[in-house]
């Protein structure tokens, strides 16, 4: 049961059935005040309010680093500086995982604008990728240790997020020994094989996608040996993997909005934009 995430808990449901959820400042804001316990709280509250929704996978946070200033995402992001923002990103994984849920960081990687962001190819050398954009991402593992990585929709030097082996088996699994699951974006796969081998366990947005590619097709790959039976059960143990490290098994979510409590959300949020406003003292 999934909802977004980094600012606060999504609303869902119809139009007519909204229900109001505590807002963070902006993960820019957030990251200005570099504080981290700040961001740890914010987290476990929005992780609070997640379980009284019936929520237990967050879909985020966020730390793709700030280098298109037009881009229409920043907001949730935690600027430009891979320390700052995967400290800071981590606390609040880490905050929202205390809850007994699953948090998502994202968007995995280098998915730094909206523009073309289906098509768009980033160029980058690996020394430089490694200093900068998966760094953040690596300090954000190191303090939040997610439950779920989101592969994003862009491609990185030449293959997309959701089936470049690089990203999803090197990195991830080879030399950060990363056990939890990877999901894609709503719409981020644009295939079956390659995308289950180069390390993608869960399809996410039936529906937004352009094929069904972990359904029928899925099954018709491992029946055809392109993904092997051994590969499929990777994916699914890394799932299950994550649902019992972080609680979610042996703690399931009940919602129950009697349980928050809107008045202390309401002063964490409200520290988070004061100390996050005062740069010069930062």
């Amino acid at each position: 049961w999934e909802t977004d995430a980094g600012l606060g808990v999504a609303s869902q449901g119809t139009a007519k059935i909204k229900r109001p959820r505590t807002a963070l400042p902006s993960g820019l804001a957030t990251a200005a005040t570099w504080d981290v316990e700040l961001a740890n709280q914010g987290g476990r509250m929005i992780g609070s309010e997640a379980r009284a929704d019936g929520f237990n996978v967050m879909l985020g946070g966020s730390v793709n680093l700030l280098r298109e200033p037009r881009n229409g995402r920043n907001f949730e992001y935690a600027g430009e500086d891979p320390l700052l923002a995967g400290r800071m990103v981590g606390a609040q994984i880490a905050g929202v995982q205390a809850n007994g849920i699953i948090s998502t960081i994202k968007h995995y990687a280098v998915n730094d604008q909206e523009t073309e962001r289906g098509v768009a190819n980033f160029l980058l050398e690996e020394d430089d990728l490694r200093m900068s954009d998966l760094l953040a991402f690596q300090f954000a593992f190191e303090s939040g240790n997610p439950g779920s990585v989101m592969c994003a929709y862009n491609k990185l030097n030449g293959d997309y997020a959701c089936e470049n082996r690089f990203l999803l088996t090197q990195v991830l699994r080879e030399e950060w020994d990363w056990p939890g699951y990877v999901m894609s974006d709503w719409g981020a796969v644009h295939s079956t094989a390659k995308a289950a081998n180069a390390g993608l366990d869960q399809e996410s947005g039936f529906g937004l996608q352009r094929d069904d590619h972990f359904g029928d097709k899925l099954a018709e790959a491992v029946a055809t040996g392109e993904v092997s039976e051994e590969r499929l059960r990777l994916m699914v143990t890394r799932i299950l993997h994550a649902m019992f490290d972080k609680g979610v098994i042996d703690n399931p979510v009940v919602g129950d909005e009697s349980l928050i409590d809107f008045e202390a959300n309401r002063a964490i949020a409200q520290a988070d934009a004061e100390a996050g406003i005062v740069l010069l003292k930062n």
